[in-house]
């Protein structure tokens, strides 16, 4: 599924790219701020999902969720826990790196892999109807302003929801006791 994904924002970004003038409207950062063209997308993009891959080989088949020598009775203290060894750290997540590296490896693989697929149909989905000039789109596009600005949000959203369902589902495994998530 990730590889189809791709498959559809590769095609429908080209439907544009290929268009005369219309790399000036990419919106990708390394075409309008570095200017790298269609093989260097190519290039970066293959590197990339290779990584997600082998993020995802990862988490299937190396990763077992961390137990953790004391039971936890929220969500955030075994968060903190699994990636920081200590409780009260869950704040952190979102802006240091933690010490387990191997379980941010295995994370990373199992969250990445589903927000790319998103990620990819929600640009699949803008670019084609874009370029087909989608009447409802259009009428979309003139409530929002600026489409991009939404699809940023969802897929921050997205980012949110698949870490909780890993965090929960890998909380519920070492803490089979818990009934309810505090």
């Amino acid at each position: 599924m990730l590889l189809f994904s791709r498959g559809c924002d590769f095609y429908s970004t080209s439907l544009w790219f290929f268009e005369p003038g219309g790399m000036e409207g990419e919106t990708n950062p390394l075409t309008s701020i570095f200017g790298v063209g269609w093989t260097g997308l190519i290039f970066t993009n293959a590197i990339l999902i290779a990584l997600i891959i082998y993020a995802f080989y990862y988490y299937s088949f190396r990763h077992t969720p961390k137990t953790t020598a004391t039971r936890h009775e929220k969500l955030t203290d075994y968060v903190s826990e699994i990636y920081f060894n200590a409780k009260g750290k869950f704040k952190d997540i979102f802006y240091k790196t933690p010490n387990n590296k191997k379980i941010l490896l295995a994370h990373a693989g199992y969250v990445l892999t589903r927000v790319v697929i998103v990620a990819s149909f929600f640009a699949t989905i803008h670019n084609l109807c874009q370029f087909y000039e989608v009447h409802a789109y259009a009428v979309y596009r003139e409530i929002v302003g600026r489409p991009l600005f939404v699809i940023y949000g969802l897929i921050l959203l997205s980012i949110l929801f698949f870490s909780y369902r890993l965090w929960k589902k890998e909380f519920m495994i070492t803490n089979p006791e818990r009934v309810t998530i505090k």
